[in-house]
């Protein structure tokens, strides 16, 4: 079966050939760490002293639960000069802020494995960051994400977050912002609809819905969704920081046991700061990798319709 759907926010497409999921594929990944265990790893408990200065830590050094720091190779940089003028090119200067957090002292600590309290924690700081740096007068967005696994962009395998405050709002982001305005709100419409039909609802609890959406873009895509519209990170209540760390305890581990070594993104997905919008999180699970077809044409092919995906969810809790 084939099948192609629309992305009511974005307009990209997205092929479903579920023929594909039964190719072989021949590439094994051998992945090699470069730090044994703790030995040499900026981010483990009582190697403090191999990033830059924390701007909060919830404990003295080899004592913290919960580290943030700058960025050492940072995508945007507070520092950087304003750019010069150009007539015929719009861009922007690289300025912003680039955070790591790190949610856990220990080296082979994963998220899956996070007790419903520490992922509480993890999102009460995450959020506290966010709100500094809504501050900043060069700041327009702010992405919050997770990297889980090599395969999914890690680049140490350390559990950590980054939080990137760039100048520029997304393409991605502003597409969607149009239907989401708190008046006419699309994002509430489609909950309300995916309430009705259950085909895509993988769980569910007083504050969240979980769902594999209509148009997803990759196999066992899972977007966690507020009931009510809230427009910014910043604005989501402890109550609901609980209600979502509970939702992410009963998920993550079924993410991570889809197979051995999977890799996915943990992002949170927000509106331009100051704006309107429908604050949600996106989990990607990468499986299969993108390949010439979805770079050259920004269309993806996705071997596991979403009604099987949440079918699989709700089947494992």
């Amino acid at each position: 079966m084939s099948e192609v759907r629309k992305n009511p926010f974005t307009g990209e497409w997205t092929h479903y050939a579920e023929n594909r999921k039964n190719r072989p594929y021949e590439f094994l990944h051998k992945i090699e760490c470069k730090y044994n265990g703790s030995e040499g790893c900026p981010f483990c408990g009582g190697n403090e002293d191999k990033t830059t200065p924390p701007l909060y830590q919830d404990g003295a050094d080899d004592c913290w639960r919960i580290r943030v720091f700058p960025n050492m190779f940072p995508t945007v940089n507070e520092g950087e000069e304003k750019a010069f003028e150009n007539t015929f090119y719009q861009h922007a200067s690289g300025r912003g802020l680039h955070e790591i957090l790190v949610d856990t002292p220990h080296h082979e600590e994963t998220i899956d494995h996070f007790s419903q309290i520490q992922l509480e924690q993890v999102f009460g700081v995450l959020q506290e960051r966010y709100r500094k740096m809504l501050l900043s007068d060069e700041v327009k967005y702010i992405q919050i994400f997770k990297n889980c696994g090599p395969l999914a962009g890690m680049s140490i395998r350390h559990s950590h977050w980054q939080i990137v405050g760039v100048p520029v709002v997304p393409q991605r982001v502003e597409l969607m912002r149009r239907h989401m305005q708190a008046d006419n709100c699309f994002f509430c419409k489609m909950l309300a609809y995916e309430k009705e039909q259950g085909i895509r609802i993988a769980d569910e609890n007083q504050d969240f819905f979980a769902i594999t959406p209509y148009a997803s873009r990759f196999p066992y895509e899972l977007w966690l969704c507020p009931k009510r519209h809230i427009s910014t990170f910043a604005n989501v209540t402890a109550k609901e920081l609980m209600s979502l760390s509970a939702l992410l305890k009963s998920l993550l581990p079924q993410v991570a046991s889809l197979r051995q070594d999977i890799g996915y993104n943990i992002c949170l997905i927000d509106g331009e700061v100051g704006g309107d919008f429908h604050w949600h999180i996106e989990i990607l699970p990468r499986i299969g990798g993108f390949a010439g077809f979805e770079y050259a044409s920004g269309s993806y092919i996705n071997p596991i319709l979403p009604e099987q995906a949440a079918e699989y969810y709700r089947k494992r809790k």
